[in-house]
């Protein structure tokens, strides 16, 4: 899987870059990833920030299921952001006309967000509790939902995580550990940007991609960035 095999590079690169910068050792060796138990989601979705009921999708006077999306945000939190996959009435409506790939599509979508789940709740396993992990790591849950959703809503069976926790190298420091978390999110965020210039992707997952995307390049990376 080419992407995700980016993402764990970037993020073992900029670790090794940072430790050698700051005299530590750059042996990155990790345990092999074991698959998971994958789960069939209801689709959910939260916000970060200040929630409360949604506005009507337009043209049809309620709300979807998730529509209501409180949430908290990274860290102190910085407003309204992004809702968690939420892809609306697309998510209700027919499924499709799908291209041939669908499948190799998601499958590979939903290992990228599986990568950053493991590698935040790795990060948490050394540092419980570390802002902004403990709350991006719940939207990261939100996002893998929404793509399992989108599996769900095909009658195709939901892969499982190629990820584990013991998956990424253990860091030092949580200022390494964020500089490991604004990599997964660049990575996170450029994935999705040449499925959205095809034509041919299906609205519902348009949406859910789109959505996705924000959230990696309007809360998670920002919230890295800041934290130290």
């Amino acid at each position: 899987m080419q992407m995700t095999s980016r993402f764990v590079a970037l993020v073992a690169l900029g670790a090794a870059m940072t430790l050698a910068a700051c005299g530590g050792s750059t042996d990155l060796t990790s345990a092999s990833a074991t698959p998971a138990s994958g789960n069939d989601a209801v689709f959910t979705s939260s916000g970060r920030g200040p929630g409360g009921p949604a506005s009507p999708t337009p043209g049809t006077g309620s709300c979807t299921q998730g529509c209501d999306g409180a949430g908290q945000g990274p860290g102190a939190g910085n407003g309204p952001g992004p809702g968690d996959g939420l892809c609306g009435n697309a998510c209700t409506g027919p499924v499709g006309p799908d291209p041939a790939d669908i499948a190799a599509v998601l499958g590979l979508a939903l290992q990228e967000e599986y990568g950053a789940q493991n590698l935040y709740l790795s990060v948490l396993e050394d540092y419980p509790a570390a802002v902004p992990f403990a709350t991006i790591v719940e939207s990261e849950t939100r996002h893998v939902e929404a793509l399992q959703a989108l599996f769900t809503r095909r009658q195709m069976p939901t892969p499982a995580s190629s990820w584990t926790p013991a998956s990424f190298p253990p860091y030092s420091s949580l200022p390494l550990a964020c500089a490991a978390g604004v990599l997964a999110e660049t990575a996170d965020a450029a994935f999705y940007t040449p499925y959205l210039s095809r034509t041919d992707l299906p609205q519902d997952v348009r949406n859910v991609f789109t959505n996705l995307q924000a959230a990696s390049l309007e809360s998670h990376l920002p919230a890295f960035e800041r934290c130290n």
